[in-house]
């Protein structure tokens, strides 16, 4: 029991700090402010842009962003990707011979001569286009 638990809170812990990344960013910017101004921002020399780390808060935001849209994309693909595979490279079920014997004496001799005739001895099966 108390191992459920221990893993219900580490996958609660990966929801939500992929929910909080966004978050987490602004945080950084804010807490490290002078830092990047002075040493990451792109126009930290040009002065008259009033950038103010802007720049590289925008850069963050973009990756953040990027990588959720990569990885929505990557888990649309594989979704795409397992549909297609059940539905096209599914094995085709191998239907059974039917196991009757028909005598020329039934009320069915057309059915049951074809029967004989190996006309019906083999399942159905769809054209492959």
């Amino acid at each position: 029991m108390n191992y459920k638990r221990h893993i219900s809170l580490f996958l609660l812990l990966l929801i939500s700090f992929k929910m909080l990344v966004v978050p987490f960013i602004y945080l950084d910017f804010e807490l490290r402010k002078e830092y990047i101004i002075q040493n990451l921002c792109e126009n930290r020399f040009k002065t008259q842009l009033h950038c103010d780390g802007k720049c590289y808060l925008a850069k963050q935001l973009h990756k953040v962003a990027e990588g959720h849209a990569r990885d929505e994309a990557q888990k649309q693909s594989d979704t795409a990707k397992r549909v297609m595979q059940e539905i096209f490279e599914a094995p085709v079920p191998d239907f059974p011979t039917p196991a009757v014997a028909y005598s020329h004496s039934d009320s069915f001799s057309l059915f049951s001569s074809s029967v004989q005739k190996g006309f019906l001895s083999k399942p159905v099966m769809p054209p492959i286009a």
